[in-house]
């Protein structure tokens, strides 16, 4: 008896859990361009971010990374995230004229670059 009781435990709450876990998250997919010198193919979910730059100091780069997402307004949004080098990067990204502005320190020296995003 104890053993059935464990198994309905189990089954519950495994039912309870399962929208979460099996939930896909909702992704956004964009090009960021700055300046024409340098292009990333981005995909941003509720928690990561994959980029791959297409163009410029790191080019052939790409990896995916854990970010945190802070709502400005309905259409302004600022994301963070530190890169596997180091690179502590930080997105304001204003989806309605589609225009990013980001920061993040480069060995060249270069940190802030505003650009336009592409909806793909």
């Amino acid at each position: 008896m104890k053993l059935k009781s464990i198994s309905v435990v189990v089954l519950l709450i495994s039912m309870l859990l399962s929208p979460y876990v099996n939930a896909a998250q909702e992704s956004e997919h964009y090009i960021f361009e700055y300046d024409k010198d340098m292009i990333f193919d981005v995909k941003l979910t509720d928690n990561t971010v994959t980029w791959e730059s297409l163009s410029g100091e790191d080019k052939v780069q790409k990896e995916t990374d854990h970010i945190n997402r802070k709502l400005l307004s309905n259409d302004v949004e600022v994301i963070q995230w530190t890169e596997n080098d180091g690179t502590f990067v930080t997105v304001v990204f204003d989806r309605a004229h589609l225009n990013v502005i980001s920061s993040g320190k480069y060995p060249s020296g270069k940190w802030l670059r505003s650009g336009v995003a592409t909806i793909l």
